[in-house]
């Protein structure tokens, strides 16, 4: 009977009052923390540690994305978004192979994926050419991949098994480049299977991390 009393003369006080206060019977906002914060056992918030104000504002909870400018935390908005979604037209390409293009997207705030791919070879160009007369025609098929190197990530696009017909044929490459923050998401790397020639199978266990 005690607890349920007072929870419901906490519950009229918050209706009545806007401004809660810990460690302050005088709060001016609507949650204002006198005091260091503590979360847990093992983090502690205190606001000399980042922001030495002598006016007594204190910080409740920081962002490590964020920077603090007079007293105020800001955010990095870029790193707010989830996902972002990039299109680019990569043009002029010789023949069919784009070996290598840095995108200049740091690899450890995103991680990134390719999508809407398109190749559109310039006038003129037969695009990738196969010699019907061979006794083997080879298709062949394009590639797309993206790829760490160093601290940004770069795009490989191409046509391993054939080429253009000849050496003047340019192209152009339309794609998205999906990148997602790693504020919000993570990449739990490559998982592979050996199926052993069969059409199913069955993973060994969950994937590690989730």
């Amino acid at each position: 009977m005690k607890k349920l009393l007072l929870i419901s003369v906490l519950s009229l006080f918050l209706k009545m009052n806007a401004q809660i206060g810990i460690g302050t019977t005088n709060p001016t906002e609507k949650l204002e923390i006198v005091g260091s914060a503590a979360i847990g056992t093992t983090i502690t918030l205190d606001p000399t540690d980042y922001v030495n104000n002598s006016s007594g504002f204190t910080i409740v909870g920081i962002d490590p994305q964020s920077t603090i400018v007079n007293g105020k935390i800001i955010a990095l908005e870029t790193l707010y978004t989830p996902i972002t979604v990039q299109p680019y037209t990569i043009s002029n390409i010789y023949r069919d192979d784009l070996n290598d293009l840095n995108l200049n997207i740091p690899t450890d705030k995103y991680f990134i994926t390719i999508a809407n791919f398109e190749a559109i070879p310039n006038a003129g160009n037969n695009g990738i050419f196969t010699d019907i007369s061979a006794s083997t025609i080879n298709k062949g098929h394009f590639v797309l991949r993206v790829f760490e190197s160093g601290t940004s990530w770069h795009v490989n696009i191409g046509y391993p098994t054939l080429n253009t017909e000849n050496t003047t044929d340019r192209y152009t490459y339309r794609f998205d480049i999906i990148l997602y923050s790693k504020r919000f998401f993570k990449s739990l790397g490559e998982v592979s299977y050996d199926l052993n020639g069969s059409n199913s199978g069955t993973a060994v266990t969950a994937p590690t991390g989730i």
